[in-house]
Formats: C-alpha cells, structure tokens, sequence
C-alpha cells in the first residue's frame, strides 16, 4: 500500500474522534482531567488500553456508593460503541504497518527467508535484536520486516514464465532478503539454501531491486461458522516480496514474487 493510501487511511481513523469526545463527555460525563486521560491512552496503538482505562475511570467514578449507577454506566458505555470508534481510531498508530517498503538494490546471489533461520548460535537471535539489528552480526545488506500473518510458508514464482522457482517459510513470524555472501561469512555453516529448500529461496546472480508490496484482498463468506454468516464480507492484508532485475552472468531478466501458499 502507498502513502497516498496510509494518509486515506489515517484520516478515516481520526474522523471517529468527534464522536469519541461527544460519548465522553456528554453521555458518560467525565470530567477534564478523566477525559485526557482516555486520550491519551488513545495515543498507544492497542484499543484495549483505553478500554481498559474507561472501565477503571467509570469504577472510581460511580462505584463508591452506588453499584447500580456504576453498572449503568458500565452498560451506556457498551451501547455507544465506544470500543468499535476506540479501535478505529487507535488504528491510526500501526496502520503503517501496511505501508510497502523501499526498493532495495542487491548485486549477488540472494535469499529470501525467516533471519531466525541463519543465526549460527543461539544467543545471536538476541544479539541482532530478534532479526532488526544484522549489523550486530555484520550483516549489513539486507531487509526484514514482519509478515503480517506470522509464521507461514511460501512459494517464489517467476513472474514472467508463471513457474515456481523456490519456497521460504518462517517461524519467526519474519521475512528477510540477505545477499548469500554476507550469511555464510557470519555463517559459514548455513546450507538451508541447499539442504532445506523449503525454507529459504535461492535466486543466483540477481542484480536488480527487492520490496516488500502489501496487497489488499477482500471477498465474502461462502459458509456459516461461530464467527460469521455465509455472505458477510471480509478483508484482510497480505505481505509480497517483489524483485525486478536481470541475471547479471546470462542478462536475462529475473522477475519474481514471494507469497504465502500455505500455512
């Protein structure tokens, strides 16, 4: 998703905070000070902070002497919808989390995989922050975001040709693009890239850029369940690696996309 999108997207969020400030003050009555309060708290990227908060406010507010005027209120803030407007506002501190990265140029033999996948020792996976931090390990040309679903595995397709060309997974819930050499001169060891195939994609001789592209996807239900009714509507965000560029020993191109195909 591009900025254009995120800045849409920030606006949607904040349009929920008039209503927000019109249900605390004038329906559940709280004062300047518990007002702030819950604003600030609306400043933190979980809901449930300011939930949380309300409830506590709401209690020491009502309770002392009188539980039933503590259950009303407890009960008028439910029927307001204070959390659905609460989570869509807080929205706006994480959406970015959806925003795509920036093209990253690789010259070399690169593989897309979980960081977690070519520590050498154990204690390195927190040396190099749980895979944020590879110039820990002096790994310095490289990218690493989450993968928005968690752990997960993928297939690498040729986007010309439409053939597979190799699979990577995570158990991380994290997804990296290292060029082959600076791994195996921490890591003189790793042979995912040989051995478990699975787990990381191999592509030789890349010259050209990688990204990490979020994508929209949406549809409706086609059954009941405990959670939803056959036709309901649904949406959801899924993480791509994208690569354009050329093999730099034959010159011919090298386009390709990572995505989850499996769990």
């Amino acid at each position: 998703m591009d900025k254009a999108w995120l800045e849409q997207k920030i606006k949607e969020c904040e349009s929920a905070r008039p209503e927000i400030e019109k249900i605390l003050r004038n329906k559940l009555h709280l004062d300047d000070k518990e007002f702030e309060k819950i604003m600030d708290c609306l400043e933190s990227p979980c809901y449930t902070t300011a939930i949380q908060e309300l409830n506590m406010v709401l209690i020491m507010k009502y309770v002392d002497d009188s539980t039933k005027t503590y259950e009303e209120y407890k009960e008028l803030s439910e029927l307001t919808g204070i959390e659905e407007l609460f989570y869509k506002y807080t929205k706006k501190n994480w959406i970015d989390a959806y925003l795509d990265g920036e093209p990253m140029e690789f010259d070399g033999d690169i593989i897309i995989t979980d960081p977690c996948y070519i520590m050498k020792e154990d204690d390195d996976w927190a040396t190099c922050a749980y895979g944020e931090n590879m110039e820990a390990l002096g790994i310095t040309h490289y990218m690493t975001r989450d993968t928005l679903y968690g752990d997960w595995s993928c297939t690498t397709f040729d986007t010309d040709t439409k053939e597979a060309i190799g699979e990577f997974c995570a158990d991380a819930g994290l997804v990296s693009v290292f060029l082959l050499d600076e791994v195996l001169k921490y890591n003189p060891e790793f042979d995912y890239h040989l051995k478990n195939k699975w787990m990381a994609t191999w592509i030789k001789d890349f010259k050209g850029t990688v990204t990490f592209v979020v994508k929209h996807i949406d549809g409706y239900y086609e059954e009941d369940t405990d959670y939803w009714k056959k036709g309901d509507y649904w949406e959801d965000y899924v993480l791509e690696v994208v690569g354009h560029g050329i093999n730099k020993v034959t010159g011919k191109p090298i386009n390709f996309v990572g995505k989850q195909t499996g769990l």
